[in-house]
């Protein structure tokens, strides 16, 4: 079986979407479907789902028409079929119809198991739908949306951005979609690089984007501005939590790359992160970074109940972050 990305998956009798990220998913579904209409707007579409997946849907469906249209059939939760529906796909497997696209979109899971891998062995091509889960990867995912709209964004805005928005990967993909509309120049201009400015202007108020700012500020040593930014957060009603847990995801990415041998490979994270990190890291040493880490695990023990004053607890903790660095 041949993965392909869902932004470059092309018309074929079968094509298999297997994964659970529901955006990925269904934007390849969107594009076959389009690719369809694209080559023939006469095409019959079909969803055989629900009541329509009965016994005999898919024959009913994909049987030769008798004015030749073309026919495009998708079987959205391929896991949930009907056995006399998975029964009827083993059989049209072995010898597809012409001008009929079928697409199966497995969602997970077990059930099927027999079907996934016949699909494997007759090398159907399959888009990859798994959950997108490093931060590498979802920059990684980021960078693609910018250059399909011929954008490009700064490095560190596509940092601050998946840590604004990278827990649900629709939001980031359209939290990515507005700024790339919101920074397109007038006809006839020059598109300039999306910035790190523009990025915090859109992602003002996020508790995930202001905590990183805080982290950022303290692993420099900038307490004063560490400690003003987090004022702000705590002011707008900012959860401890989640604030120390972003700090907290910052620092181990700093003590990681201060390791020997540390690669991009082995840390899974671009060059270019590593690179930015690393040169932060020259002002930590194995002392000063133990002293920090220790200021976040009190940190995150407290403000999970240990602790009489969560927001002195997190402030606390940045002032311990800053100190550290300046006393390495």
């Amino acid at each position: 079986m041949s993965d392909v990305e869902w932004h470059s998956v092309a018309l074929a009798p079968i094509v298999l979407i297997h994964g659970t990220e529901t955006l990925i998913a269904d934007r390849a579904v969107q594009r076959l479907r389009g690719l369809a209409r694209e080559a023939d707007p006469t095409v019959e579409i079909h969803d055989l789902s629900g009541d329509a997946a009965g016994p005999g849907a898919l024959a009913q469906v994909a049987s030769p028409s008798l004015f030749g249209e073309p026919r495009f059939v998708v079987v959205p939760e391929l896991q949930s079929a009907p056995d006399a529906l998975v029964i009827e796909l083993l059989d049209y497997l072995r010898s597809p119809e012409q001008d009929v696209t079928l697409v199966l979109v497995h969602r997970g899971g077990n059930r099927g198991k027999k079907l996934l891998d016949a699909l494997k062995k007759a090398d159907v091509p399959r888009v990859d739908a798994s959950p997108v889960k490093r931060a590498s990867d979802k920059q990684t995912f980021v960078a693609a949306e910018f250059a399909r709209a011929q954008r490009r964004i700064q490095p560190e805005a596509l940092i601050a951005l998946v840590d604004a928005f990278g827990t649900d990967l629709a939001e980031l993909a359209a939290i990515s979609s507005q700024l790339i509309e919101d920074t397109t120049p007038d006809p006839g201009e020059q598109p300039a690089q999306v910035t790190v400015a523009e990025v915090h202007a859109l992602t003002a108020g996020r508790v995930e984007s202001t905590a990183f700012a805080v982290a950022d500020a303290a692993i420099a040593g900038r307490e004063q501005d560490a400690l003003q930014l987090l004022q702000q957060a705590q002011l707008a009603g900012a959860d401890p939590v989640p604030i120390v847990a972003a700090i907290a995801s910052k620092m181990r990415s700093l003590a990681k790359v201060s390791a020997p041998g540390a690669t991009p490979r082995s840390l899974g994270m671009p060059d270019w992160m590593l690179r930015n990190l690393s040169r932060e890291a020259r002002h930590w040493n194995d002392r000063s970074l133990a002293r920090a880490i220790e200021a976040v695990a009190r940190a995150d023990h407290e403000v999970k109940g240990a602790g009489r004053d969560p927001q002195w607890s997190v402030q606390r903790m940045v002032m311990g972050i800053c100190r550290a660095r300046r006393a390495q």
